[in-house]
């Protein structure tokens, strides 16, 4: 038979269970958030106008709306060519593709300058680790169909940054359209 106080017993020890449980279930969901910080990395917008800067047909670069995000190729030699169709050429050292995030706005020949100016202070960049840059020319004809220059629409494939604090890949990522004029070239 079961007597009033092992009733009693029971019930105390479940209570006191019951409330440890608790309290680690608490504590676990606490430290469950605590951990699950991501740090102060942002991920980039990556969304630019289609406006393409350059300079000297080497240096080209896209910005955002309010000119504080940049994403910059950097060409060798007759890269940009006459040649129509699609060429596709692979990122390395000498052939870059950067993305910077500047503390305000830059001006239009802020990368075609000698020395990058101190203001603005650049406050993220990354390099892409891998990329391929496409770029398909086409003829430029004026109205009488006389050639005028060269249209390069240009993009990237297998496009990967990658830093401390994470990577950012886009399988494909448009650049934009570029255009030269024969006097140009």
């Amino acid at each position: 038979m079961v007597s009033i106080n092992d009733v009693k017993l029971k019930t105390i020890i479940f209570a006191t269970y019951y409330a440890i449980m608790k309290k680690i279930l608490t504590l676990f969901i606490a430290i469950s958030f605590i951990s699950c910080n991501d740090g102060d990395f942002d991920i980039p917008n990556f969304q630019f106008n289609n406006t393409i800067y350059s300079c000297d047909n080497y240096v080209l670069y896209v910005t955002n709306n309010s000119k504080t995000e940049t994403l910059v190729i950097t060409l060798t030699n007759n890269e940009l060519g006459t040649d129509i169709g699609t060429v596709s050429y692979p990122v390395n050292s000498s052939r870059k593709a950067v993305y910077r995030l500047f503390k305000s706005a830059i001006d239009n020949n802020y990368f075609c300058q000698t020395i990058p100016p101190i203001t603005p202070s650049v406050i993220s960049e990354l390099d892409a680790i891998s990329a391929t840059i496409n770029i398909t020319t086409s003829e430029v004809k004026d109205k009488d169909n006389v050639l005028t220059g060269y249209s390069y629409d240009i993009s990237f494939s297998d496009l990967l940054f990658k830093d401390s604090d994470g990577r950012i890949f886009y399988e494909s990522f448009p650049f934009g359209s570029f255009e030269i004029d024969l006097e140009d070239l």
